[in-house]
């Protein structure tokens, strides 16, 4: 009967990490179109990527928490502590587990492991871009709130002409 239940949990565990596996694939596409979006200065694409993400990472939450509750189960099948169950890696726990439940573990850890990183790599990128989108737009709004400083010009007689300027939101109300 322990074994069963030890097979049954694995198989679960092993179908829950290929959906996690799926949702981080899923949240790497969106992070992609995302930098799409910011180079075409498409502000609706981005708006409407970080909607699906806050869904797709909702989603991912609840699963996480299936995972760990799965791990910790299967910990507990194999005898461990309780300590070592709350610290338990993946690897790990696939060692404690007959084959095809070990190798189909191990094999969407890689994949897992390897997704989260092309994540990582774009977060990092889209935190440097949207920085830099914030440093220009404070440029552009200390300009339209101050306007450009009065000075004086020359015309084509090469009379003196003063300048006036006032800030945007003064010329438009």
């Amino acid at each position: 009967m322990r074994q069963l239940d030890l097979d049954t949990l694995a198989r679960e565990l092993a179908r829950l990490m290929g959906d996690l596996l799926s949702l981080h694939g899923e949240l790497a596409m969106h992070l992609r179109n995302k930098l799409s979006g910011a180079r075409q200065a498409d502000s609706a694409k981005i708006q409407s990527i970080n909607a699906r993400e806050k869904l797709l990472v909702e989603r991912l939450t609840e699963r996480e928490g299936l995972r760990r509750q799965l791990c910790r189960h299967i910990a507990g099948q194999l005898g461990w502590s309780e300590e070592r169950q709350e610290k338990i890696k993946l690897d790990e726990l696939a060692a404690g587990l007959p084959e095809p439940h070990r190798s189909q573990l191990l094999t969407v850890a890689v994949g897992l492991r390897k997704t989260v990183r092309e994540i990582e790599r774009m977060r990092v990128t889209m935190t440097l871009v949207t920085q830099v989108m914030l440093e220009h737009l404070g440029h552009v709004l200390a300009v339209m709130t101050t306007g450009v400083p009065s000075g004086e010009g020359y015309l084509r007689n090469g009379r003196r002409q003063g300048t006036n300027s006032s800030c945007v939101f003064e010329a438009v109300g």
